[in-house]
C-alpha cells in the first residue's frame, strides 16, 4: 500500500512536470472511486481549461491545486498508481481515470488501480474535507517529541496501532510502522502510553528518519508501487522487519517473529524490541 514516502515520491515527480499545464479533456472516469453521490460528469465539465498551479501532499493524500480555487484530490488506496504517460497510447488495463493535459508535448495523467480502493474528489473553495480528520504530517508536520508524548499519554492501544492511526500522525502505514519500531527498538505490542521520555525521543527521531529514508530511496516497491514516470523505488532493499519473519534479526541474529496488530501482519524482534 502506498504510504507517505511513496506518495511524496509521486508528488515530487508531478511537481516537476504539472504546474503550468492545463486540462484538455477527461478521457476516463471510474464512478465507483468517486465520493458517494458525486456526479461523474462533473469532472468532465469542470476540469477542461483549468490550470494546474501546485501539487501538495498531506499524509497519503495528493492534492492538485487548480486555477479558480479548485482542488483535485487523489488517494492511491492499496494498489493505486499515478503516472504521466504519452497522450497517444491506449489506456492500459485497470486505468480508472485519465486526464489529457496540454503542453509542447501533450501528456496523459493516468490513475491506475487494480482493486479500486483509491479515490478521486474534485472540490471548490477548499481541499477535500477528508484532510480535516488527519493529524499532522508524520514527516513534514509541525510536531515535536513533546507533542508526540502528549499524543501517547494514557493510551493503552498497542504502539503499532497508534502509529497506524491517521488521526494522530498522517502518512504511516504497515511497512513503515514495522521499520520505525525496529529502528527505535520498541515492541509493536507495547502500550502506547507506557514509553519513557527517552523512548519517545527515540521514536520521534525514527519516525522522521525512516520516512525520510523512504523518500530518499524513492519509495518501497514490494508490489505495485512506481513513481510518476513508472519507475520502481528502492526502499525495499533496506527492510529490517516488514515481511522478514523467520529471518535473522540484523542486530542480534535471532529469527524475527510475526504477530498481528490492528489487523495487520507485523514483523519484529522479540529480543531487540522491548
Amino acid at each position: 500500500m502506498p504510504e507517505l514516502p511513496e506518495v511524496e515520491t509521486i508528488r515530487r515527480g508531478l511537481l516537476e512536470r504539472l504546474p503550468g499545464r492545463r486540462f484538455v479533456e477527461v478521457e476516463q472516469v471510474e464512478p465507483f472511486m468517486l465520493p458517494e453521490g458525486a456526479e461523474p460528469g462533473l469532472l468532465r465539465e469542470a476540469l477542461p481549461g483549468r490550470l494546474i498551479e501546485d501539487v501538495r501532499r498531506h499524509g497519503k493524500f495528493l492534492t492538485l491545486v487548480l486555477s479558480d480555487d479548485a482542488y483535485l484530490m487523489l488517494h492511491l488506496g492499496m494498489t493505486g498508481q499515478v503516472t504521466l504517460t504519452s497522450s497517444g497510447a491506449d489506456l492500459p488495463k485497470h486505468g480508472r481515470f485519465a486526464f489529457l493535459l496540454e503542453g509542447d508535448e501533450p501528456r496523459r495523467l493516468l490513475f491506475r488501480d487494480m482493486r479500486k480502493f483509491g479515490g478521486v474528489e474534485l472540490t471548490f473553495g477548499r481541499p477535500t474535507r477528508r484532510l480535516e480528520s488527519l493529524g499532522p504530517d508524520a514527516l513534514e508536520g509541525e510536531w515535536t517529541h513533546a507533542d508526540l508524548a502528549r499524543m501517547l499519554a494514557g493510551r493503552t492501544t498497542p504502539l503499532k496501532a497508534f502509529l497506524l492511526d491517521q488521526r494522530r500522525l498522517a502518512g504511516i502505514g504497515n511497512i513503515y510502522a514495522d521499520e520505525i519500531l525496529w529502528a527505535a527498538r520498541l515492541s509493536p505490542l507495547r502500550p502506547a502510553g507506557a514509553l519513557s521520555e527517552d523512548e519517545v525521543v527515540r521514536l520521534a527521531a525514527e519516525i522522521r528518519g525512516r520516512l525520510a529514508e523512504g523518500v530518499r530511496l524513492r519509495g518501497c516497491s514490494i508490489s505495485d508501487f512506481v513513481d510518476a514516470e513508472g519507475r520502481p523505488g528502492g526502499f525495499q532493499r533496506t527492510l529490517q522487519a516488514y515481511g522478514r519473519q523467520g529471518e535473522p534479526c540484523a542486530r542480534c541474529g535471532r529469527p524475527l517473529d510475526r504477530t498481528v496488530v490492528a489487523g495487520r501482519g507485523t514483523g519484529y524482534c522479540a529480543v531487540c524490541q522491548s
